[in-house]
C-alpha cells in the first residue's frame, strides 16, 4: 500500500469527518478569520485538546489554513476562497424544513437525473413514497458577486494521495452517493429562502448561483 501523508494519514471514517465539520462552523462564527488573524487559532485549538486529536492537531490546523486559502471555481464566476467571506455574506448550518405529500422516490429522482450532471447515470433512488416533513442542515449559504450558493462539505477518504481526488474521481463520488439529490433539496430550500427574503425582485436564473460539493481531503 502506498504511504499516507499529510491530510490522507488521518484517520479515515465519520469522527474525523465529525470533526473537520464542526472546526469549519467554529471558523465560520468567527467570520472565517485569515490564518493569520489570532481568531483563527482560537477558533481551533481548543476543540483539538481531547487525547484522540492532539497527535494531529498541527496537521489539521494546517489543512484548514489550506482549505480556506484555497479558491475554488464555481461556474463562470470568478474563484472564491472561505477566508474572502465577510459577517453578512453567508449563513452557516442553516436549518430547513420542506413538506412533501404522497411524493414518489422515483419521479424526484427522474427530475434530478434530467437536470443534474448533465443526465450521466447514476444508482436509482428506489420506489419510496415520501410523506411529511423532510428536514435538513446546509453546511453554507453565501453570496458571491451577486448570486447565492449551497456548498457542503465533503470529508469522504477517497484514497492515499492526492492523485485519488481528480475531476473524475470526484465526479463518481457525487453520483455514487447520490449527493446530487442531497444538492438538489439543498437548492429547493435556498430557492425558498429567497422568494420569501427577495419578495418581487427574485428571479431564479439571477440570483440562484448553485451547489458546490467542498471535498475537504
Amino acid at each position: 500500500a502506498l504511504p499516507r501523508e499529510g491530510v490522507h494519514a488521518l484517520p479515515s471514517g465519520p469522527a474525523t469527518g465529525t470533526l473537520i465539520h464542526h472546526l469549519l462552523q467554529g471558523l465560520a462564527e468567527a467570520d472565517f478569520p485569515a490564518p493569520a488573524q489570532p481568531e483563527f487559532q482560537r477558533a481551533l485549538r481548543p476543540k483539538l485538546r481531547s487525547r484522540r486529536w492532539q497527535e494531529h492537531a498541527e496537521p489539521i490546523i494546517h489543512w484548514l489554513e489550506q482549505l480556506t486559502t484555497t479558491p475554488f471555481s464555481i461556474g463562470a464566476q470568478t474563484p472564491c476562497r472561505l477566508s474572502d467571506l465577510t459577517q453578512g455574506e453567508f449563513i452557516a448550518e442553516f436549518e430547513f424544513l420542506i413538506s412533501v405529500a404522497t411524493v414518489h422516490a422515483s419521479q424526484i429522482d427522474q427530475l434530478i437525473r434530467r437536470y443534474s450532471v448533465d443526465g450521466v447515470a447514476r444508482p436509482a433512488l428506489g420506489e419510496a413514497t415520501l410523506n411529511g416533513m423532510l428536514k435538513g442542515y446546509i453546511d453554507l449559504i453565501f453570496a458571491h458577486e451577486g448570486q447565492y450558493f449551497v456548498l457542503d462539505y465533503k470529508s469522504n477518504y477517497l484514497g492515499p494521495s492526492d492523485q485519488d481526488y481528480d475531476s473524475t474521481s470526484l465526479k463518481e463520488a457525487v453520483l455514487k452517493r447520490r449527493y446530487d439529490v442531497q444538492y438538489s433539496l439543498y437548492l429547493l430550500a435556498l430557492h425558498r429562502l429567497l422568494r420569501s427574503r427577495l419578495g418581487a425582485d427574485y428571479d431564479y436564473d439571477t440570483h440562484i448561483g448553485g451547489a458546490v460539493c467542498l471535498f475537504l481531503r
